[in-house]
């Protein structure tokens, strides 16, 4: 047992000591390659020079103990000794000060890296302080900067396109849809296949004006115009839960298998908004799974989250789709897209406003087993 531990020991110590070194060291940064390369410069320059003046030494004393019968031997070794721990000691200085110099060098570019993180995130260009950086450094920047500025400039019309093209062709399109179903509920003077034919047309305008909302709710969300206040009264999800599934069993005809934390769970969040984001969630899960297949609405709370999760029982997302599915006007199978009645936009609207309220929502799905969304907002202490 005392044989066992020494080895147990020198064990754990090697291993975490392995650890600390990759975790600490990458051999594809920059730092790590110039400070090898430099290092190996050097290494062979001193190596160079030691064995040089070695020789030289040697040969100087030769000729001294040939002329004046000096003994050269303790001498000599001496001197080469001491040069060679000279050369040591000058490689290892040389080594910490060329590390130290390297990383501060590249100091700027680590700030620019996270600066271009946040910029890329969020898409608002900022000015970032590189006064003392390399010229080189600084043309970087400044051509980072104008990029991203251009960039947000074409998103921030994509937006304004949205919004106005939605707010145009609503109008119309209502008083088309209005006149559509005024002039169905008079028809039957008309044929089968002309009450037909209005069926459709008032189908595919009620389908328009579902695309246009989601335009505006999308166009909304890009702009920051949906209001984020600080909610002074918290909002019991309890009771929101239920009431969505409620409605989801009446106007979708579907079971709803409602598995409620029992005791209060609490947060931060205008009703409006949670209540959307939730009938997204629901109706995406009515869509893609069968009718006699029951939804599960389920609501905890776990480490100071409130935890709202969709699950359905439908055909799942394949893997390679799932990183996409939050994306405006994507959708796993365009050719679903009239028989579903989806228009590609709901998960982006999701995700937007989830954002706003200061949650997440993550997507856990394997194809033929259906998908579960769960939504995580801070909950309030009780």
């Amino acid at each position: 047992m005392t044989n066992d531990n020494p080895m147990n020991f020198a064990e754990n110590f090697k291993s975490k000591l392995a650890k600390f070194f990759v975790a600490r060291i990458d051999p594809a940064s920059l730092h790590f390659r110039l400070s090898v390369g430099i290092i190996i410069i050097v290494t062979f320059g001193l190596s160079s020079f030691t064995m040089w003046a070695g020789w030289e030494i040697k040969q100087c004393l030769m000729i001294t103990h040939q002329y004046d019968g000096i003994s050269a031997n303790s001498q000599l070794w001496n001197v080469i000794h001491s040069l060679g721990i000279m050369s040591v000691l000058s490689l290892a200085t040389i080594t910490v000060f060329t590390t130290l110099f390297i990383k501060r060098s590249l100091l700027p570019l680590q700030q620019m890296n996270q600066w271009a993180e946040t910029c890329t995130t969020e898409l608002i260009p900022h000015q970032l302080g590189l006064n003392q950086t390399p010229s080189e450094v600084q043309e970087l920047a400044q051509t980072w900067m104008e990029f991203l500025t251009k960039l947000s400039d074409a998103k921030e019309q994509q937006r304004q396109l949205f919004s106005d093209l939605a707010h145009e062709l609503r109008t119309p399109l209502s008083m088309v849809y209005g006149y559509l179903q005024r002039s169905l509920q008079r028809s039957h003077n008309l044929a089968a296949s002309q009450k037909e034919t209005l069926e459709m047309a008032v189908s595919d305008a009620e389908r328009m004006n579902h695309i246009l909302q989601d335009l505006l709710d999308l166009a909304r969300a890009d702009n920051s115009t949906i209001p984020c206040p600080n909610y002074t009264e918290p909002l019991l999800l309890n009771d929101l839960v239920v009431a969505i599934a409620e409605m989801t069993e009446k106007f979708h005809h579907r079971e709803i298998q409602l598995e409620i934390a029992p005791f209060p769970i609490e947060v931060k969040a205008e009703r409006q908004q949670l209540m959307q984001i939730l009938n997204h969630l629901m109706g995406n899960a009515v869509k893609y799974s069968a009718a006699d297949e029951p939804i599960i609405l389920q609501l905890t709370q776990a480490n100071g989250l409130a935890i709202i999760q969709v699950s359905d029982k439908g055909c799942g997302i394949p893997l390679l789709e799932q990183s996409r599915i939050f994306e405006p006007f994507y959708r796993i199978d365009s050719s679903r897209t009239r028989s579903t009645g989806g228009t590609g936009m709901g998960l982006c609207i999701v995700k937007r406003l989830v954002e706003c309220i200061g949650g997440t929502v993550e997507l856990r799905s394997e194809l033929g087993n259906g998908s579960s969304f769960i939504l995580k907002l801070p909950a309030i202490p009780i």
